[in-house]
């Protein structure tokens, strides 16, 4: 929302393009579109590429029989998707295969391997399931350390229609450079939402939403010089728009056939967190374009 008295400090460039990615799978054809654009982006950017696959024992039956053949499907399935990664020209491939919970296993990878980017899609009933506070998906989004991208569309060209959805916090300046710095050749829009303070008590109440709005884009602009720099200003189609952000944003994402929204998270563990984290995972599920998480300050 709109704050007149905001202060950013954005820090230095953060978030270069990933030189290893993370994907995450349940080696169901729920994860095709979401490892076509892991190898794609693998490729585009010569990054490696680590296919992980939990087996979440806490969820299959008691039986141990029906275990025993799940973890010789699981190892199958491997190896089958090893051959297939193998056969891609130009891609540097690994499939690992853990036992655990899902958001625990694909974390500890990422980290491990010293990730820049954990790739997923977005079906409540894949490997990345549901979980006391929502989905591993949001599990992944709130506690990660590296930037998660959820798939829906088909393949992503990097010169493609993105759009950083900003609260004009400092949470949002890695989401801003993101955008530059991994999709440099991309039409970039930068879009905020406004809640216009005594606007009850306006005479005219459209003109003052409207004045508001105009003040709003020239700090979306003074926003995107200090996350980025002065040449930022010109990258970015600055969009202001007045109510619920899911709202206002879905419009603006299908009247542009937008290719990807990109939203930053104060990556925090106290309840204001679990409330940033509300609105983000509504872009996640709600959204109809690939939503790329990007965790901001540790602050």
């Amino acid at each position: 929302m709109f704050n007149p008295s905001l202060e950013v400090s954005c820090g230095s460039v953060v978030n270069p393009i990933p030189s290893h990615i993370v994907f995450a799978t349940d080696f169901t054809a729920r994860c095709d579109r979401a490892q076509e654009r892991a190898v794609q982006l693998a490729i585009e950017w010569n990054a490696s590429l680590t296919a992980v696959h939990a087996i979440d024992d806490a969820g299959m039956s008691a039986n141990a029989s029906l275990r025993d053949a799940h973890h010789v499907a699981a190892r199958r399935n491997a190896k089958r998707l090893r051959e297939d990664l193998a056969g891609i020209e130009g891609l540097r491939s690994f499939v690992h295969v853990e036992s655990g919970s899902p958001a625990t296993v694909v974390q500890a990878l990422a980290t491990r391997e010293r990730a820049d980017l954990i790739v997923t899609g977005l079906a409540r009933s894949m490997i990345l399931g549901v979980l006391p506070m929502g989905s591993t998906v949001m599990a992944l989004a709130r506690s990660s350390r590296v930037p998660v991208l959820v798939v829906k569309k088909k393949l992503l060209d990097t010169r493609s229609r993105t759009l950083v959805a900003t609260d004009l916090t400092e949470s949002s300046c890695a989401a801003l450079q993101v955008a530059l710095n991994w999709f440099p050749n991309g039409q970039h829009g930068l879009f905020h939402v406004i809640d216009p303070p005594y606007r009850m008590w306006a005479e005219d109440r459209a003109a003052y939403v409207r004045q508001v709005e105009q003040f709003a884009i020239g700090e979306c602009a003074r926003f995107a010089v200090e996350a980025a720099g002065a040449g930022a200003r010109d990258k970015f189609d600055i969009t202001v728009r007045n109510g619920d952000v899911v709202d206002a944003l879905r419009p603006v994402v299908n009247e542009g056939d937008l290719d990807l929204v990109i939203i930053g998270t104060h990556r925090r563990t106290d309840v204001m967190n679990l409330l940033l984290g509300s609105v983000a995972a509504r872009i996640v599920n709600q959204i109809e374009s690939d939503v790329l998480v990007v965790p901001g300050s540790s602050r």
